[in-house]
């Protein structure tokens, strides 16, 4: 053994290796960096661009010959080129036709689908090492579950231009992410934790990771967001299908008790603000109990189904779509009469705007890339990895309400990447027939 130590560290002190080594350390720094980064970095600027400078490195330094060869033969990653490239082309189509105020918007769209592009890319790499995805996710979950913690007190006992109650807002991103946006992202971290603890034997990680669970679903509930709620249900009923009653009692019982607790928060938080306030100021009479749930109601489809309605009747061409970029007043028009709604700058319905834009092509083609994903993460669950089929379920529950493109990772609300792109990409590299590697690392 000895005498194989020296030629083992000449071979591993080789450009090559050392480039290798770099190339999947980079890789596992920009994924990890940017997935964490929708709960803890403040602009878009430090988020994409930790993504853009880590990514550039790993794209440097891996070899990505075997790579591409797996991808030509691999029904899912053309799936997903196909769908990807139709949509870019289809808007390319329209740009002569622009005018030139559209540059900026044509520039965003571009520079957010080749982001999206190397994230899928960063993250097939990173899907080969179970480990990797395992301190992703670790990494996401802490850090949001750190993220809530922070925004509750700030929110509920310490500003004085918050009020204990009020719809949490993550306040570490934008000085306070929008509520539906911090939903949506709170409860991907809680599931994601949730799904981990399937393989955690360790006590002390454990007992950590089921504190930040049950923290992150209240702070979900709390952010008020009907879609975070419809999104927990759904990978909560996708993983309790996979685990069976007896493995995934733990998780689903957190999801309810903590939405039970939610619903019948009005009274205390009442009591919080009454602490908060000076007596004189302190009104009569208390939210009831009921609260929170009159307020959902209370709420309606939020002026969706008029928004829904403008995009679809912007379309002049329903097998080829409007395009993406430079066609946000051609259904916004219909919407200014309604002065609530006329500044809604995106169709709030990641599916139906991947229609609108990209017309029955795109739909086919985006439905074709998901059930490919759907199949395999089925397959990985039937292995014993239900992680990603139930994220996968949270993000198609999300997005149906919410989101602006599945094209971009450049778009308002910053999520699709995270809540689709993240588990389709993982489930499709790991799940193929073609991949040894997830059967030798999982």
């Amino acid at each position: 053994m000895k005498n194989l130590t020296p030629a083992f560290a000449n071979e591993f002190a080789t450009p090559e290796l050392r480039r290798s080594v770099v190339g999947m350390w980079a890789g596992q720094i920009a994924v990890t960096g940017f997935v964490a980064g929708h709960a803890c970095l403040p602009n878009l600027w430090l988020h994409l661009g930790w993504l853009l400078i880590a990514g550039v490195t790993a794209l440097f330094c891996t070899e990505w010959t075997p790579y591409l060869r797996r991808w030509q033969a691999d029904a899912g990653a053309l799936s997903v080129v196909s769908f990807l490239l139709w949509m870019t082309l289809r808007s390319c189509s329209q740009i002569p036709f622009m005018p030139d105020s559209m540059l900026g918007e044509i520039m965003r769209g571009m520079v957010g689908t080749g982001l999206l592009m190397m994230f899928c890319m960063l993250v097939w790499q990173q899907a080969q090492s179970r480990e990797s995805l395992n301190v992703m996710g670790w990494v996401a979950g802490i850090t949001s579950a750190l993220a809530a913690l922070i925004s509750i007190v700030l929110s509920y006992f310490v500003l004085p231009s918050h009020a204990a109650g009020e719809r949490l807002t993550n306040l570490l991103v934008h000085g306070g992410l929008n509520p539906v946006c911090t939903g949506l992202i709170f409860g991907f971290a809680a599931l994601w934790l949730a799904a981990l603890m399937d393989h955690e034997s360790t006590p002390l990680p454990r007992r950590l990771a089921w504190v930040a669970i049950a923290l992150l679903h209240f702070a979900a509930f709390l952010s008020g967001s009907r879609g975070a709620m419809l999104a927990l249900a759904c990978g909560h009923a996708v993983l309790l299908s996979a685990h069976g009653w007896r493995r995934g009692r733990l998780a689903i019982g957190v999801f309810l008790l903590t939405g039970a607790l939610y619903f019948t928060s009005a009274p205390l938080f009442a009591r919080i603000a009454q602490w908060r306030s000076e007596p004189a100021a302190v009104t009569a009479s208390a939210p009831g109990i009921t609260d929170h749930f009159q307020k959902a109601v209370e709420r309606g489809d939020n002026s969706r189904l008029d928004i829904y309605r403008a995009g679809l009747h912007a379309m002049d061409n329903h097998w080829l779509g409007t395009g993406q970029w430079g066609v946000c007043g051609i259904w916004q028009c219909e919407l200014q009469a309604k002065r609530s709604i006329m500044m809604m700058s995106h169709l709030h319905s990641a599916f139906l705007s991947t229609f609108v834009h990209g017309g029955i092509i795109g739909a086919v083609l985006l439905l074709m890339a998901l059930g490919f994903g759907i199949k395999r993460a089925c397959r990985l669950a039937v292995q014993g990895d239900a992680t990603w089929i139930s994220l996968l379920a949270f993000g198609c529950g999300g997005l149906l309400f919410d989101g602006e493109a599945l094209t971009s990772l450049a778009t308002a609300p910053r999520f699709e990447g995270l809540l689709f792109w993240l588990p389709l990409t993982v489930a499709l590299a790991r799940g193929s027939t073609m991949s040894r590697s997830a059967e030798n690392t999982f």
